[in-house]
């Protein structure tokens, strides 16, 4: 009797079949790119083509201004966070690493969050007309939006290149992104460059963006072909 084992090619050992959303966090992911989505629409609508704050503006605007620590370079460090030569220089970095380890879905993640929430950033601008009083277009604040789809990509980075516990990475993540998010929108307020709800909406944006194109790369992956055994007998 001669057997003849045929195996098709397998992927190596590596976390390219495995999709940058957690299974156990999609449906809260889900949840919060709808909260978000509907917020971020909210806004635009509240704010559509005024120069002056809302009250909840001002009365963060006056709650930043009382403290001591919000003033001298601080701000200004913050706001750096979220500058986009600093936003593009790490999702070039990340994307680069993650493509020489062959992570391709994690690279593109890594172009597509920051991309995509700048570009509709730029877009959205013009089409809410909200000012600040230099004149300048400001909802949603293009800041607050580049340094929340950088530190949410990078989780996605991070979380991809681990096989264990994906979901306790993403969820600390999570929480690192919206206090890298609240750090630059306090340092925005505190400069009077944005107001809050400018700060609120370039938040929203970029989770719904992000979030979005991770499940897009999910949905366009390819399945990890499997090993199948077929023995013939003479």
């Amino acid at each position: 009797m001669v057997t003849v084992i045929v195996m098709s090619a397998q992927a190596p050992p590596s976390t390219t079949g495995t999709p940058l959303l957690p299974t156990g966090l999609r449906r809260p992911a889900a949840v919060a790119t709808a909260l978000c989505a509907a917020l971020l629409v909210t806004l635009a609508v509240l704010v559509d083509h005024t120069a002056v704050p809302t009250s909840f503006d001002a009365w963060v605007q006056q709650s930043v201004a009382g403290h001591r620590v919000l003033r001298g370079r601080w701000p200004n460090l913050a706001v750096a966070a979220g500058e986009p030569i600093t936003v593009i220089a790490v999702a070039v970095v990340a994307a680069a690493w993650c493509a020489r380890r062959r992570q391709w879905r994690l690279a593109v993640l890594a172009v597509s969050g920051p991309g995509l929430t700048g570009l509709a950033e730029t877009v959205l601008k013009p089409l809410v007309g909200r000012t600040i009083p230099t004149g300048e277009l400001a909802f949603p604040s293009g800041h607050t939006a580049g340094a929340t789809a950088m530190a949410l990509t990078l989780t996605f980075v991070v979380a991809g290149m681990v096989r264990q516990r994906r979901e306790l990475v993403v969820g600390a993540g999570a929480l690192v992104t919206v206090v890298v998010a609240g750090v630059v929108a306090v340092g925005l307020v505190a400069e009077h460059a944005h107001y809050p709800t400018d700060t609120i909406g370039g938040f929203c944006l970029a989770v719904v963006v992000t979030l979005t194109a991770a499940y897009a790369v999910d949905h366009v992956r390819r399945p990890v072909t499997q090993g199948v055994g077929r023995h013939t007998d003479d």
